[in-house]
């Protein structure tokens, strides 16, 4: 019975490249956890100005989304794994410099704007080559396994990178962080190296020019039923991430509880992911894990609702816990579903679109939360949130029909199977 729930690891023993790809994004994710630490820490130290710590956080984030729409084009036209070794060989040559900045008698503030930037976008491109090209390095069966594994690394990387990168600047300093980050970063390449050619096949036309490129993706995703519901889904549950701005007011007003509790209700969703993906074993064998997808939208939109009636600490966290487990599972089951029904051709643009989405809607979410929340009690806020958000996903499981009974293994080609394929005229069965 347990063997059911173990996670399948399945891709890191069968697929060598795979397993240099995991290891690679593992200490990337380690990399970016550390420089979001040491580069606020070493603005604020230098200009102690939390306006310019903003400004360079908000300079990465805007290079990381071009990096990723950027890096989907490139990735439909141009080898994936010489993608991932020339982003990943500018990243590491970015932290290089940032450490060199750092051990500088006065170092230059107007130097990590750039090579946070620079970094921002390095990030981007390889992140896009590699999730383009996952579902050429394991089989089929395995894409919802590779998923776990891939969720698994994040998760653990955003709660121990952060911390490990803190430790190494309270001990030694940022340079001293940076040359670490810079070290683990240019060590994958020997990982990379080793991959296979990874050409996309079927390259098109319009990936000759990144906008018009750019415009196929999204008419493609608007023309497939699976995978434009996946994405319309995705959007609104990246949206209502914006609760946990709400998470100080909440935690002082209805829990009656102070830092400690914030930072629990922070914890908790964390926490929770890692625990689905440990367990998500069974989610590869689901026979409609499209509607295993959408109960668990629904579910966990739900449970947000249920958040704000809380009023004991204990019971907010378990919430909490519980809606980052049920999200987790929504994702793995997503990434698989959009990697299944993506042709190879399309796989670059369409992860980078859900790249974005991610990013964007984040800070979407965070601006709509804190919106309701001048208007509305944190309680009544995140109620009135989860609410409406549980409706809407409601609402789209009872007319997404496609997504319904959607399938992790396509039984066509998914380009000819239902979608509008741009240059190629409408097949049948519209979205």
């Amino acid at each position: 019975m347990l063997e059911r729930f173990a996670m399948d690891i399945g891709p890191l023993r069968t697929s060598g490249p795979f397993r240099n790809v995991f290891i690679a994004r593992t200490v990337s994710v380690f990399g970016i956890g550390m420089l979001m630490v040491a580069v606020p820490v070493q603005v604020y130290d230098l200009t102690g100005s939390t306006v310019q710590v903003g400004a360079v956080s908000a300079a990465e984030g805007f290079a990381l989304l071009v990096g990723f729409l950027w890096g989907g084009a490139l990735a439909d036209r141009h080898d994936r794994r010489g993608l991932m070794l020339h982003a990943r060989t500018a990243a590491g040559i970015g932290f290089v410099l940032l450490t060199v900045n750092a051990f500088l008698p006065s170092p230059s503030s107007a130097a990590l704007y750039v090579l946070a930037a620079w970094d921002g976008l390095a990030t981007g491109v390889s992140v896009t080559a590699l999730l383009a090209a996952t579902p050429a390095l394991v089989a089929p069966d395995k894409l919802v396994a590779a998923g776990a594994l891939n969720a698994l690394t994040v998760r653990l990387g955003s709660m121990a990178s952060p911390a490990l990168g803190g430790l190494v600047v309270s001990a030694f300093g940022v340079g001293w962080n940076y040359a670490a980050a810079a070290a683990g970063t240019l060590g994958t390449l020997f990982l990379l190296t080793g991959l296979p050619p990874l050409r996309p096949a079927g390259e098109d036309e319009a990936a000759r020019n990144p906008l018009r490129s750019i415009g196929d993706g999204l008419r493609f995703v608007a023309g497939h039923r699976v995978v434009g519901s996946l994405m319309l889904l995705g959007l609104l549950f990246m949206v209502a991430g914006g609760i946990p701005v709400l998470m100080p007011a909440f935690a002082e007003r209805s829990l009656d509880g102070g830092a400690a509790t914030v930072g629990l209700l922070y914890t908790a969703p964390a926490c929770g992911a890692v625990l689905a993906s440990i367990t998500s074993g069974w989610a590869g064998g689901l026979r409609r894990p499209g509607l295993a997808l959408l109960i668990a939208s629904v579910t966990g939109f739900a449970a947000l609702a249920c958040l704000g009636f809380a009023r004991h600490p204990a019971v907010a966290v378990a919430i909490m816990f519980g809606y980052g487990f049920v999200a987790s599972i929504e994702e793995i089951l997503r990434y698989g579903l959009i990697q299944s029904h993506t042709p190879d051709s399309h796989l670059g643009r369409v992860n980078a679109l859900w790249a974005a989405q991610e990013t964007g809607g984040g800070a979407v979410g965070s601006l709509g939360a804190g919106a309701l929340g001048r208007v509305l009690a944190p309680g009544a806020a995140i109620v009135v949130y989860g609410t409406v958000s549980a409706a809407l996903a409601l609402a789209l499981a009872l007319t997404l029909t496609g997504l319904r009974t959607a399938t992790l293994v396509p039984s066509a080609d998914p380009v000819k199977e239902d979608d509008t394929v741009p240059g190629q005229g409408t097949v049948t069965d519209p979205a």
